[in-house]
């Protein structure tokens, strides 16, 4: 924060704890065929902001969202900044129409040893790719939580894997990184 900057200039922001993990594959146990979310992030060029769809399982326009996510340097390494802006229709089709890169992701709910995660399963140029993340809400310390025995790596701290990097990625980029790890 700035010298110049008023204490209360993130009053409509909120601080998100998070953590996220690597999968190898989709848990067992969770049932795709159950709802998902379609998640459409377009991630607006020179910019921290990031356009949001989300979909029902039937395709339905469920939400839109206009987000920012950011860390501040005194915030722990699960910690982020989080501000968004709900937004009709029409005010999302103007912002869409912004240079942006795009990911496309399935969102599964997952009940695992009473936490509650969300898996991704990504499409597109990510086809392959499956993270799953756990937010606090307050109600726990997920810095302290184990890695789950279903993921393979913590990677909340690899800036690989932000939302940002990977939609700027090339498939082949992609592929190159995940077969070097």
């Amino acid at each position: 924060m700035s010298a110049n900057q008023p204490n209360n200039f993130l009053k409509y922001a909120r601080v998100e704890e998070e953590r996220r993990f690597l999968l190898a594959k989709m848990p067992v146990d969770l049932d795709q065929d159950d709802s998902f979310l379609r998640i459409i992030d377009q991630y607006l060029k020179g910019t921290r902001l990031r356009l949001r769809r989300m979909e029902s399982t039937g395709g339905e326009a469920l939400a839109y969202k206009l987000g920012q996510k950011y860390r501040l340097p005194e915030h722990k390494p699960h910690q982020t900044m989080m501000t968004n802006i709900y937004l009709n229709e029409a005010e999302y089709e103007v912002f869409s129409r912004l240079p942006h890169s795009t990911i496309t992701k399935l969102r599964y709910s997952y009940k695992h040893d009473g936490f509650d995660y969300s898996i991704d399963r990504f499409k597109g140029h990510l086809a392959g790719l499956l993270l799953a993340e756990i937010e606090s809400q307050g109600k726990i310390d997920i810095a302290s939580l184990p890695v789950p025995e279903f993921a393979t790596k913590d990677i909340t701290e690899d800036a690989f894997f932000k939302g940002s990097n990977l939609a700027e990625l090339s498939e082949v980029e992609f592929q190159e990184h995940l077969a070097s790890m």
